[in-house]
């Protein structure tokens, strides 16, 4: 049986068919340009074999692109709405490679559904097309879960996606930055006007691609992570401030000033340096020496 795959121009028509009403609490924007969607697929580099992970797959768009370019790997399209997952089964009927789990992305344990749905271990890539305003925490709850990605290009808005790829000495770099770079190396593959979707929305958007690390240095150096990650927030919370200003006064974390002051002097920065200014692996060292000297002294 042929499948009835809609491309993105058809999108409306689509939509007229479901008696579908998008929804702006869901942060529901489609594609309505094929170019995008090659660019997409092209930055995923689906060699035919993988698993792929598709979050916010909507009306298809960018499904049916990812299934052209499957041969034996299966795609998982993972859909919160439920309207959408029945439009997604009349148009993909029939279609054996293709997945759909009608699951909230935030709410998912990545590590049991990549169980579940790929016992043969393929190698794993996720593409999404993100709502704004759960962008962060869906790319943060996959970096921070167990599967091991291969690759993950994400769609997003322009400014998260500065903040992404953003490196130290820039207004950009902040707390966002080091999470995702601690876990993979980041880059901005293309620019994405908001004409490109229906209903357009208010920001322009970037296609995001996340690598693995040839040898992951940051995870390897870190002592302990928790402790790491509350010493990145408490540098970002007050950027403008010194950095023994900000890391002894946090909100976040309890650190005595004497104490900071030494291990900032032991690490050969200056006190008056700001942690914006600082690389991740100046933030590794003073974070990683911070919990020793504290170690030491309880």
């Amino acid at each position: 049986m042929e499948n009835k795959i809609a491309t993105p121009s058809e999108t409306k028509k689509i939509l007229r068919k479901h008696n579908l009403n998008l929804k702006k609490s869901l942060g529901q924007n489609f594609l309505i340009d094929s170019n995008i969607i090659d660019i997409i697929t092209a930055a995923a580099d689906i060699k035919g074999d993988e698993f792929v992970i598709e979050i916010g797959p909507g009306i298809g768009s960018l499904t049916q692109a990812l299934l052209a370019k499957l041969d034996s790997g299966k795609l998982l399209a993972v859909e919160k709405d439920a309207a959408m997952v029945e439009v997604l089964k009349d148009i993909f009927a029939g279609q054996e490679k293709l997945e759909l789990l009608n699951e909230d992305a935030l709410k998912i344990s990545w590590e049991e559904t990549a169980a579940k749905y790929n016992p043969q271990e393929r190698k794993i890539k996720l593409i999404a097309n993100l709502p704004y305003y759960v962008t962060t925490p869906i790319i943060m709850g996959v970096l921070e879960s167990e599967i091991e990605l291969e690759q993950m290009v994400f769609m997003v808005q322009k400014e998260v996606g500065e903040r992404i790829c953003a490196g130290p000495e820039t207004k950009k770099f902040g707390s966002l930055s080091v999470a995702v770079q601690y876990h993979m190396q980041p880059e901005i593959v293309h620019q994405v006007p908001s004409s490109v979707f229906i209903p357009q929305p208010d920001v322009d958007s970037v296609i995001v691609s996340l690598s693995p690390y040839e040898e992951n240095i940051y995870q390897e150096e870190v002592i302990n992570k928790k402790f790491f990650f509350q010493v990145v927030k408490s540098i970002f919370q007050q950027r403008r401030k010194t950095l023994r200003n900000s890391l002894s006064k946090s909100a976040v974390i309890a650190l005595d000033r004497d104490l900071v002051t030494k291990a900032l002097e032991d690490e050969g920065i200056g006190l008056k340096k700001r942690g914006e200014k600082l690389s991740i692996s100046e933030m590794i060292s003073i974070s990683n020496r911070i919990y020793k000297m504290r170690k030491n002294k309880q």
